[in-house]
């Protein structure tokens, strides 16, 4: 075979260049990969740093809502406990109102008589009215204000020091369960002990809880 006629010189020269051309290519590769690396490395904190932000405002939010229900629990339960407080408040006091009741309706003829002047002194009598009585104390009505039993109440006046008053007991009794009403020319008054006491309890009911369920009491 002839010898090559090309110069050894260029030889190098080319396989230099070459040689150079791929070390570069090699060390951009190179570059690439660790930028590549770099990038991957970025993302993935960048990844961590958000999943982990997300799960700590799931977490201020779990917390938060867990606070929102215990705070609405406590509140329900204090709410709760306050109506089942006022609910025993307000059975005792109508129990003191039933016993009231019961008093009235077992009031020995005196007192009865007693009761019966001081609400009728305060209704500013004319003369001419005429007194309904509950049925189950008309009797007693009349045996204590009528010398006749006539349905004249002339005794009543008298303890009334009123001896010119024609009062009347009705010939049919209220229509209530105890206590008496006033039937006049241009008024009425209700001297029943249903009214007496509920009008009782709507002026004292907060004093008298006062006193019942006050501190030390």
């Amino acid at each position: 075979m002839a010898p090559s006629s090309r110069p050894k010189g260029l030889i190098f020269v080319a396989t230099s260049l070459y040689d150079k051309i791929e070390a570069k290519g090699a060390l951009d590769a190179e570059r690439i990969v660790a930028t590549a690396r770099e990038r991957a490395k970025a993302t993935a904190l960048s990844e961590r740093a958000a999943a982990d932000a997300d799960v700590k405002a799931r977490l201020r939010t779990a917390e938060r809502k867990a606070a929102d229900f215990v705070k609405a629990a406590k509140t329900d339960a204090v709410q709760q406990a306050k109506k089942a407080t006022l609910e025993r408040r307000k059975a005792v006091i109508d129990g003191v109102f039933v016993v009231a009741a019961k008093a009235l309706d077992n009031l020995a003829d005196d007192a009865y008589a007693d009761l019966v002047l001081t609400l009728l002194k305060q209704d500013g009598l004319v003369g001419d009215e005429t007194i309904f009585v509950a049925e189950k104390d008309r009797e007693r009505f009349q045996n204590l204000f009528s010398s006749a039993r006539d349905g004249n109440l002339d005794l009543l006046a008298k303890r009334l020091k009123q001896s010119k008053f024609r009062l009347r007991l009705a010939a049919e009794p209220a229509k209530i369960d105890g206590g008496f009403v006033v039937v006049g020319t241009h008024y009425d008054v209700d001297h029943a002990w249903t009214t007496i006491l509920s009008d009782l309890r709507d002026g004292t009911e907060a004093e008298l809880a006062d006193i019942l369920f006050s501190e030390g009491a």
